[in-house]
């Protein structure tokens, strides 16, 4: 059995200054579907808002890895901190669409550095035979603030109104700017790759690491969250509990799968370090689609859709810190790369979702198009990963 070693300060700093820094931005998730009405917004601008921050991306995050050699990790840390609370703040411009859309492409930005440069200090400053461990510990801190942003965004928007928790959240997020400036461990210097990294081509073995990337942003944050409440709309009449809606079940269940990144996150990172990528990959790739195939197979009985759902969640923890952590050591163009096409795969997902749904009539084609894509990656990893 591997002794848990503590972790360094700079990866407990930069997990718990992400975590802060998320808490307006899963706020809107929360807030916005609910009181758009009230905050003087159409349908279509929360949806348009509500995914900017992605369609950025697909820029900004070559941008963050092209900038990052020209100052050291603090100073990105640090203004990417402090944009992202500015934004937060921005949300309070309740009626104006355009400055929201700003806010919310700044976010992007913002995002773009703190992911960028965050994880590639957190991988640096990992035990080298523990780096999908510290990639799973940061994932699950940093899943804490997704948590507290949903919950007790909309706790607060509900206790003293709109504006006023942002104002709140705006402050709490400051807490993120004050960790980095404290922490005396971040790397001093500008990052700087190996050369042969610099010129690492996009050969097989990084092609197919894009692919996953590609399945992992698609199908979970695509099919799977932009879907599940219409799986679910039947159960809200079926189970006859007072106040239980579509809308809540789905809010539950998404926010159980934060709290399984918050708890195992770390433990599944440390299963990746000691079984090695490609058969991490391809068994949670595997365990994932099983499951989602099953969900939609049987989507007509609520247990057995949960438990399906639930290993799904585990599998896509456990992808994530051992894929992100894997790539993070080819260097910061390979990370870039693969952090945008799971945000291509995040960004097309809900629309790809809804045009099938549309097309074929049936709730869980959402779902079953998530666990084609799964169980296809687990083939790629199991036969082209190292």
């Amino acid at each position: 059995m591997h002794r848990m070693r503590a972790h360094h300060p700079t990866v407990v700093a930069i997990s718990a200054a992400t975590a802060f820094s998320l808490l307006g931005d899963q706020m809107l998730y929360a807030v916005l579907p609910v009181y758009f009405v009230n905050l003087g917004l159409a349908g279509i601008e929360v949806g348009i808002i509500l995914s900017a921050n992605r369609w950025i991306r697909l820029a900004t995050n070559h941008f963050a890895h092209v900038a990052s050699p020209r100052a050291t990790p603090r100073v990105w840390l640090t203004i990417a901190f402090v944009l992202g609370a500015l934004t937060t703040l921005g949300y309070a411009a309740t009626g104006s669409f355009t400055l929201l859309l700003i806010a919310r492409l700044l976010w992007g930005l913002a995002w773009s550095f703190i992911r960028h440069v965050g994880v590639l200090e957190v991988v640096a400053h990992a035990p080298l035979d523990a780096p999908a461990r510290a990639m799973g510990f940061y994932q699950g801190v940093s899943r804490v603030g997704s948590v507290a942003g949903l919950l007790g965004g909309a706790a607060l928007v509900d206790a003293f109104g709109y504006v006023a928790a942002v104002w709140l959240l705006t402050v709490t997020s400051l807490a993120s700017v004050v960790l980095i400036v404290r922490d005396r461990t971040l790397s001093t210097t500008p990052a700087r790759e190996h050369a042969h990294v610099q010129r690492a081509s996009l050969d097989r073995q990084r092609v197919v690491e894009l692919l996953l990337g590609f399945s992992l942003g698609i199908v979970g944050p695509g099919f799977v969250t932009a879907t599940l409440g219409v799986v679910l709309q039947p159960y809200s009449a079926d189970l006859h509990l007072p106040g239980l809606t579509a809308a809540t079940m789905t809010g539950a269940l998404l926010g159980v799968r934060f709290v399984i990144e918050s708890i195992a996150a770390p433990s599944l990172g440390s299963l990746s370090d000691r079984w090695g990528v490609r058969r991490t990959a391809s068994t949670f790739f595997l365990l994932g689609g099983a499951a989602l195939v099953l969900a939609s197979t049987r989507s007509d009985a609520v247990l057995l859709l949960t438990l399906a759902l639930l290993a799904f969640y585990f599998s896509s923890t456990a992808l994530h810190a051992g894929i992100a952590a894997s790539v993070s050591q080819h260097g910061s163009a390979a990370y870039a790369r693969y952090v945008t096409a799971s945000d291509v795969g995040a960004a097309a997902g809900p629309l790809l979702g809804w045009i099938a749904v549309d097309l074929f009539g049936y709730a869980a084609v959402g779902l079953v198009l998530g666990g084609a894509f799964y169980l296809t990656a687990a083939l790629l990893a199991r036969v082209y990963l190292k």
